[in-house]
């Protein structure tokens, strides 16, 4: 059960606790250096409702199926789909994959997003989220993870989570978690609370038998 929701200044000690007591549990979590954004942004939209290795071996299909992103780009929705079923949803996330990358190639006539590497965070945010299908949850972890920016991404499993914290209202939607929670996470550490998070949630705080008697942030609503 979602604990009562609490002060602004008391959620944001409650997110410095947190944070600070997953990192005791899960360890710094390893940051990988600058990488591809386009190939992220393909990762993260492949990501949607399946397991990471399912990712992988779809983003790895659809690299080997083919030669470049406009053979993608022109590709049939149903050889995409094809290339990418091991992600599940195949027909929804081939339609987005090649309708964002369309819509990009009249925009910048290429196919590259390396220039949002030098441009603020708010100017990448909204470039992405824009195109329809690109949402605030899916630009945040692309740059992230790619650009190395201190953006918090709220998935399932956080969004949970800072209920039953009483960090976020029971009714606060996940995209309209991104800008309540925001201001509240610990500047330079939005990486290290996301990845770790994930690990809680996957393990401890699980949507359904969530395993309390061995949380020790069980007691943080007293906080």
């Amino acid at each position: 059960m979602p604990t009562r929701l609490v002060s602004p200044t008391t959620r944001k000690r409650r997110i410095l606790k947190l944070t600070d007591r997953l990192l005791a549990r899960f360890g710094k979590p390893k940051r990988t250096k600058r990488g591809n954004l386009l190939d992220s942004l393909v990762e993260t939209l492949l990501s949607q409702s399946t397991t990471d290795h399912n990712r992988d071996m779809a983003f790895d299909s659809l690299k080997k199926t083919f030669t470049n992103w406009d053979e993608i780009a022109d590709a049939s929705q149903e050889s995409l789909a094809q290339a990418i079923r091991s992600a599940g949803l195949g027909n929804q996330k081939a339609g987005r994959i090649r309708n964002f990358l369309r819509w990009l190639r009249a925009d910048r006539e290429q196919l590259c997003l390396e220039f949002l590497h030098h441009e603020p965070d708010d100017f990448a945010v909204q470039y992405l989220t824009q195109h329809k299908g690109i949402g605030t949850k899916t630009a945040y972890v692309t740059l992230m993870l790619a650009s190395n920016r201190d953006l918090f991404p709220i998935d399932v499993h956080i969004h949970r989570i800072m209920i039953r914290l009483g960090i976020i209202a029971e009714k606060t939607t996940p995209e309209k978690s991104h800008s309540v929670l925001a201001p509240l996470i610990p500047k330079g550490r939005a990486h290290e609370l996301h990845m770790n998070m994930l690990s809680f949630g996957r393990t401890i705080c699980t949507a359904r038998n969530p395993k309390c008697t061995t949380c020790d942030l069980r007691r943080m609503g007293s906080y």
